[in-house]
């Protein structure tokens, strides 16, 4: 079984990723919502983008570290589909 820390890596994989997913969502146009508060929603909605793609860049940044350039997106790629972190965390 995985040490925290490494179920903690691909749970901040996968949920920088489903962030950045969610802030694709048309979410104002689908609810019908006038013009100016469209505009907040859509601003909120980057801000969620960005934070998920700061979450799932410190998980590949981390994976590089740990395997380098060429291992990294096999081990991302495992690590989002079966949440197996363990090649990813630097020793």
């Amino acid at each position: 079984m995985a040490d925290p820390p490494r179920r903690h890596h691909a749970a901040r994989l996968r949920g920088g990723i489903l962030l950045w997913l969610l802030s694709w969502a048309p979410i104002p146009l689908v609810l019908g919502i006038p013009a100016p508060l469209r505009y907040v929603i859509w601003g909120v909605q980057f801000v969620i983008g960005a934070i998920g793609l700061v979450l799932a860049g410190s998980a590949f940044f981390d994976a590089v570290k740990g395997v380098g350039w060429r291992r990294a997106p096999g081990v991302l790629w495992r690590g989002l589909l079966h949440g197996d972190g363990e090649a990813a965390i630097p020793a």
